[in-house]
């Protein structure tokens, strides 16, 4: 409260004494004259101070909203007009309780009373458009220090961040849920993040992997660590298909990718690795590997074992024909 003291300005008039003005004019006239430029100069003041109120309140890049305690709307900015669809006269006939989307009189009472102790009273909330369309805005209110207690709404469209958020949130739980392993790390190869589904892959939890090198946990130098060197300033997506190690020394088989983040201006920051298991798929191949080389060995040997039966079979097919000629001689 002590610094609400010091904010409050005194002014003092210092008029000139009748000592200095020439006594051909009268005490009378003199107060007079002195009155009539008081009041001159205390109305051209008020212009002044109220033309440089106007100037700021239209600068704000925010809507802003000048409103009575019991949220009556008395005075508004450009920004406000432009936010809500309304004309000035119309949004001077309103409240903010027909603005701010669930908004009542006891929200109003709490705010007023908040900032009886605080500076600002801060708000997340969906705002009315004359159209019924809603936007989600971030408000500030103030209390301005003037004659007549007033409360001072900026109102900030976040509609962009909003929808971001949301963005995010929606990949997030993508990449939370997703069945492939997902880590990222900075261009030094440091782990920021796994999800967990890359938790279970290796048998370790994501606290244990916070800033580890990536290369100690995908294949080396020679997976991880390449990947690295291909990726960065190139804008492809690059893929191996290595042996990995779990926690327990379990191998499992992976398929790992690489993608390089970038800024928005393009700039390289961090890559992106997937990891899909693909333990299964390997030993199923391995299976199907060793079934058709077995197949093949099997064919091959019972073509050796046709090719020697039909050998023997052509030996014997001579061997009765030579006796024929024999019996055709002898006749």
């Amino acid at each position: 409260m002590a610094e609400d003291k010091f904010s409050r300005t005194v002014r003092i008039d210092l008029m000139p004494g009748g000592e200095s003005m020439s006594p051909l004019v009268s005490s009378d006239l003199l107060a007079k004259t002195g009155l009539g430029t008081r009041r001159r100069q205390v109305a051209m003041a008020a212009a002044s101070t109220h033309s440089r109120y106007e100037e700021l309140l239209e600068s704000v890049y925010d809507a802003a909203v000048i409103t009575a305690p019991s949220g009556k709307i008395i005075e508004v900015n450009g920004r406000a007009v432009e936010f809500f669809g309304y004309d000035r006269d119309q949004l001077c006939e309103m409240s903010m309780m027909q603005v701010i989307d669930g908004a009542d009189e006891t929200i109003m009472r709490n705010i007023a009373d908040t900032l009886l102790n605080e500076r600002f009273a801060l708000l997340q909330a969906f705002c009315r458009r004359q159209d019924g369309s809603f936007f989600p805005a971030e408000i500030a209110v103030n209390r301005l220090s003037m004659d007549n207690v007033r409360l001072c709404f900026f109102i900030r469209d976040v509609t962009l961040r909003h929808k971001t958020e949301e963005l995010l949130r929606t990949e997030h739980t993508a990449v939370q849920t997703c069945a492939s392993g997902i880590a990222i790390c900075d261009l030094t190869g440091a782990i920021s993040y796994v999800n967990p589904a890359l938790e279970g892959m290796l048998g370790r939890d994501a606290g244990e992997l916070d800033e580890v090198d990536i290369r100690e946990v995908l294949g080396g130098a020679d997976v991880a660590g390449s990947l690295i060197e291909s990726v960065i300033g190139n804008d492809e997506t690059w893929m191996v298909e290595c042996e990995l190690k779990r926690a327990d020394g379990e191998a499992l088989y992976a398929q790992v990718s690489a993608t390089c983040s970038l800024t928005a201006d393009g700039t390289p920051n961090g890559i992106v690795f997937s990891v899909a298991d693909i333990t299964s798929h390997k030993k199923a191949e391995e299976e199907s590997e060793a079934a058709h080389a077995d197949l093949e060995s099997r064919v091959k040997a019972r073509t050796l074992d046709l090719l020697d039966q039909n050998d023997r079979l052509q030996a014997r097919v001579a061997e009765l024909e030579a006796e024929l000629q024999k019996r055709k001689g002898a006749e």
